[in-house]
């Protein structure tokens, strides 16, 4: 086991299975907003009624319930930022190590979602599939139809 000083040295080091064969061939999509409480939840939830594997962080990381980390970047099979702000903040935070800023750059979509709305909240979910589409991902809102292009 690594033992670290604190919450933000635990983030840099790689120490989980990320890519554990059991976890099936689904899209393994990270989603982030600043804390990882409201949009990106609801775009993981979005995601994985339509069969993908997802997980939800925040780029802020002392604001975060679940913050950005290695481990989260190397088992994500695509990044899928919900604003500007915390796709750069990401790459602020990793800027020291130039292989995980280009497997960043390599796996990240930014959307343009504001942080306006209550999680999970209907126009949140609209705003969310609308920015997917923008980057030829879609999902329709039906939840039994799985209508993905990567």
């Amino acid at each position: 086991m690594i033992m670290t000083k604190t919450k933000t040295d635990a983030i840099f080091q790689l120490t989980a299975p990320y890519d554990n064969p059991f976890q099936g061939k689904d899209t393994r999509a990270l989603c982030v907003c600043s804390a990882g409480l409201l949009r990106s939840p609801t775009l993981a939830n979005v995601l994985i009624k339509h069969g993908w594997n997802a997980r939800a962080c925040g780029s802020y990381v002392d604001l975060a319930l679940i913050p950005i980390s290695l481990n989260l970047i190397s088992w994500a099979n695509r990044i899928i930022f919900v604003q500007k702000e915390n796709y750069d903040a990401t790459l602020k935070l990793f800027s020291h190590n130039t292989d995980v800023v280009q497997e960043i750059l390599s796996k990240s979509i930014v959307l343009n979602i504001e942080d306006d709305s209550n999680y999970n909240h209907p126009r949140l979910i609209r705003h969310l599939i609308a920015g997917l589409a923008e980057h030829d991902i879609h999902i329709s809102n039906n939840a039994n139809t799985i209508g993905t292009t990567i």
